[in-house]
């Protein structure tokens, strides 16, 4: 797996400016296979702008798949979570429209809920997970695209990636991993690897769904989810090595800690970003199981 991680500046031209953070990692050298796009759609709807994937970004990835090959299968993936139902945020965020304008065009290009989709059961030696139901698309042949935001998480320290994967599990109820979510994020990463990552840092968020919006102005891609997230907490003004998924991710071979920068210099756009407080994660194993739904909601509203 290559460890080099483009970094390019973004002044207005998105296709031009993916064009060319692909063309400096050799090119999008997508196999004809179907095409996965895992999105970061963590609510239904997104008064920031930045804490999903906005449809322009996305938009332009398809665009750029679909110039290679007209003919391309491409689905875009999510699943429900205790703070969303992802048909819902489909529509509120523009996907749902955006699939049909595709479909009437003649592009093969479709929503996927991971949670209704048909599962597979995966026994895996993960140093959490021992066995697993999956979405049985995720592991069938395929070209995975992690496309994810730059974020602050008060568990995680930074969303990218890897912890984009996290959603890649299908129960609704996700946050009862939120204890142990580091040890998940390499478990899911080691069945469910992405080909190819990409982060949308035109802006920033510190926090997950609230919080102070930063403009970064760059787009930064690569094939090695740990090099890219590594970057990523860079940039942000964060230390990779006090990452726990990241470090653990490296450890057990899912990419590198050193990656090879091409492209903008990285010193020259770090944006340092405020760490999120991890208040839940230290009340949360005081919080009764049957009451952590609430808490969560309380949790998201108020942080």
């Amino acid at each position: 797996m290559s460890r080099k991680v483009s970094i390019v500046r973004c002044n207005g031209d998105l296709q031009e400016s993916l064009s060319t953070g692909f063309s400096l990692l050799g090119g999008l050298r997508i196999p004809k296979l179907p095409i996965l796009i895992k999105p970061n759609l963590c609510a239904e709807s997104d008064p920031t702008s930045v804490a999903t994937t906005r449809i322009p970004f996305i938009k332009t990835v398809i665009d750029l798949i679909l110039n290679e090959d007209e003919d391309a299968v491409i689905k875009i993936v999510e699943s429900n979570s205790s703070g969303k139902q992802i048909k819902k945020a489909f529509k509120n965020l523009g996907y749902t429209q955006m699939e049909r304008t595709y479909l009437e065009n003649g592009y093969n290009v479709t929503l996927i809920n991971l949670s209704k989709a048909p599962l597979t059961t995966i026994l895996l030696e993960g140093i959490f997970l021992k066995r697993v139901r999956l979405p049985t698309i995720l592991i069938q042949p395929k070209f995975l695209i992690s496309l994810a935001n730059a974020k602050t998480h008060s568990l995680t320290q930074i969303t990218g990636a890897l912890k984009n994967q996290f959603g890649c599990l299908p129960e609704k109820e996700k946050y009862l991993y939120h204890r142990v979510i580091d040890k998940v994020i390499l478990d899911i990463n080691s069945v469910v690897k992405p080909n190819l990552c990409i982060i949308d840092a035109l802006f920033g968020l510190e926090g997950v769904l609230n919080g102070r919006k930063r403009k970064i102005g760059i787009i930064i891609c690569g094939r090695d989810p740990v090099a890219v997230d590594v970057i990523l907490a860079r940039v942000m003004g964060f230390t990779p090595s006090k990452i726990k998924h990241l470090t653990l991710a490296a450890k057990h071979g899912l990419g590198s800690l050193t990656p090879k920068v091409i492209g903008e210099a990285l010193d020259s756009v770090i944006v340092k970003f405020r760490k999120e407080t991890n208040v839940f994660s230290t009340l949360g194993k005081y919080i009764p199981r049957n009451m952590m739904p609430l808490a969560h909601r309380i949790y998201s509203i108020f942080k």
